[in-house]
């Protein structure tokens, strides 16, 4: 028999992952079946738990699919797509600033009114309806809205998170996106990376990004951020970071639970460094009840983090200590710490200064304190004899690349590879012990070291 080519390799990937997702639906919410897509509904699935088998189902159907459209769409018209692709951010941000989601909603909710016609939804927000009825057929084939009728449009499950009240809102996030990874900024980049005489192009400090050159604020991102009038930047991406962790799954206990918390001990002191207002703290101490979680982070983050625990009425064991972690540990936390949780915190900052962070931590450690740090770990997209995708799945890791692109034009940073945090573990006084797979449908890692005793300061 002929061996299947990988195109038809690809299909069969498809396929059998689409069985796994519909059989894991009917697993964990028995009797359900995938929600419609144009039912303006928030669909129960998407809060699903990441089981290994739906994890494994979603990462092959994204990198199957986009590698399909790649093997058989004539070459010029797949790149010029991609292209192109900067226009779906603009779409999108016009209709947010629009408030169209909105619009829809407080008119037609459900959709059994035929859907809202454009004159009505133009006159509401100060547009021509002509161009919002280019702006919404554009994003309607790409399957966020629907026209029900002609002229007539309604909210479908992937318009939802365009509106402000919705249980899967994005809004604080793509407005903290619009304001900081701008377009004019994006539109430099490549400039910055080219630039051999300006210093960009091998630069790692954080001020020759290409945020830094198109805004030019005279301080560093997150002093931009809480100098903003009445600390507006900075409290959009505080709530921009709850909903991008609860849309990517990475905001329950659940996402946690693969590591072996029980493991550091019955009772003890975690310290969350760059904590935030301790959306990643409430999860863990669903697993450490009798720790003690202290929060440390900016003023202005503190602040914040206090009205959020009066606000959610927790009974977690949570204390919040201002600290900016590129200083000395405060006295009473030398050698009184077990453990040092880092969450999303390394690929903001370039390699040198992530070892400034992590020595910090070490000089401060007891000879048992963990290291625990939990991020993306990026792998080459290798060629595979032996499978038709990439060796890391190919366009199953978009938005974790998407998220490396965002960290070198914000901060000349970036998404690592394990080989990268072994090599930061041993350049600041750590030795890696273990890599946890987190669950989670995204490339999210916890990185456990422990104090190299052998290691002396440089």
């Amino acid at each position: 028999m002929s061996r299947q080519s990988t195109s038809q390799q690809l299909v069969r990937l498809i396929a059998q992952a689409v069985k796994d997702l519909e059989e894991d639906t009917s697993t964990q919410l028995p009797g359900a079946t995938t929600t419609e897509l144009n039912l303006p509904v928030v669909a129960p699935e998407d809060d699903l738990e990441a089981t290994p088998k739906r994890r494994s189902a979603i990462r092959n159907l994204k990198g199957a699919v986009h590698q399909l459209l790649a093997t058989l769409l004539p070459v010029g018209i797949h790149v010029e797509e991609i292209y192109y692709s900067y226009l779906q951010t603009v779409a999108i941000d016009t209709v947010i600033k629009a408030r169209i989601a909105d619009l829809i909603h407080s008119i037609d909710p459900e959709s059994n009114k035929g859907g809202v016609h454009v004159h009505l939804l133009a006159q509401k927000a100060g547009m021509d309806p002509r161009k919002l009825t280019h702006i919404l057929r554009f994003l309607a084939v790409r399957n966020i809205f629907c026209e029900l009728n002609p002229l007539h449009w309604g909210n479908n499950r992937c318009s939802l998170p365009l509106r402000t009240d919705s249980p899967n809102s994005l809004l604080h996030l793509f407005v903290h996106m619009r304001d900081s990874v701008s377009m004019p900024a994006l539109v430099a980049f490549p400039d910055v990376l080219l630039d051999n005489h300006g210093g960009g192009a091998s630069s790692s400090d954080p001020n020759e990004s290409a945020f830094q050159r198109y805004y030019k604020p005279g301080c560093d991102y997150f002093s931009w951020l809480a100098a903003s009038e009445d600390n507006i930047k900075a409290k959009t991406f505080a709530k921009a970071m709850v909903e991008t962790t609860r849309s990517n799954g990475t905001s329950g206990s659940a996402h946690y639970k693969a590591f072996d918390w029980k493991g550091l001990g019955s009772k003890g002191t975690l310290i969350d460094v760059g904590g935030g207002i301790g959306a990643a703290a409430y999860a863990i101490s669903a697993h450490l009840p009798e720790w003690k979680i202290v929060i440390q982070d900016r003023p202005e983050v503190i602040q914040a983090g206090k009205e959020e625990y009066r606000n959610v009425g927790s009974q977690a064991n949570i204390e919040f200590e201002e600290l900016d972690f590129f200083r000395d540990q405060p006295p009473h936390r030398i050698e009184n710490a077990d453990a040092y949780f880092l969450r999303h915190i390394l690929h903001d900052w370039p390699s040198h200064l992530c070892v400034q962070i992590l020595t910090k931590l070490r000089l401060a450690s007891k000879p048992t304190t963990r290291l625990l740090i939990c991020e993306t770990s990026l792998e080459p997209g290798l060629i595979e004899p032996d499978s038709p995708l990439l060796s890391n799945g190919g366009m199953a890791t978009s938005l974790s690349h998407h998220y490396n692109l965002i960290m070198l034009s914000l901060f000349n940073a970036e998404e690592r590879s394990r080989e990268d945090f072994q090599e930061l573990f041993a350049l600041s006084g750590w030795k890696l012990q273990s890599v946890t797979t987190l669950t989670t449908f995204l490339d999210r890692f916890i990185f456990e070291g422990l104090p190299d005793p052998a290691w002396k300061e440089l």
